[in-house]
């Protein structure tokens, strides 16, 4: 029986003769020690199956229809989403430029300070952006009602 240590600092040394990378000298050292260590000899039986199944895999072909219909789905899901991206940004601004025309005397007035100016204006942005946000998720989630098939 061999020594833990020993079969430690052999680690990568094993690993580099199943990969076929070790030099003459390093592969006689792990190979007497795998004559002498039986845990270290079982260790590389494994990593030899592993190597010999790994090697064996192949990818699967797709065929063409299959590509076809991949770059289509891409293509939509792309698209739309560009699309709800741009209508959700054009109804943010359209909204802003609602609130700013509504409280136009509010935001030029010098006699309101700047900060708190800056703040009603960041605040309107936020709950703009918050309610297209919510408009949006409930049109995807009626689409997709998860109780609509239940009977009672």
């Amino acid at each position: 029986m061999t020594s833990p240590d020993l079969c430690d600092s052999l680690r990568w040394d094993l690993m580099r003769v199943v990969d076929g990378e070790a030099d003459s000298d390093v592969q006689r050292r792990v190979e007497s020690h795998l004559e002498a260590c039986p845990r270290c000899r079982d260790e590389y039986d494994e990593l030899e199956k592993l190597k010999g199944v790994t090697q064996s895999m192949r990818l699967m072909d797709l065929p063409d229809a299959r590509w076809a219909g991949y770059w289509q789905d891409l293509y939509r899901r792309l698209e739309r989403g560009t699309g709800w991206f741009l209508l959700s940004l054009g109804v943010v601004l359209v909204c802003c430029y609602a609130v700013l025309d509504l409280f136009r005397d509010f935001f030029f007035n010098p006699e309101v300070p700047v900060i708190v100016r800056l703040g009603f204006g960041v605040f309107a942005v936020g709950c703009i952006i918050l309610l297209v946000s919510i408009a949006r998720e409930r049109l995807f989630a009626r689409k997709i009602e998860r109780y609509d098939k239940v009977e009672l």
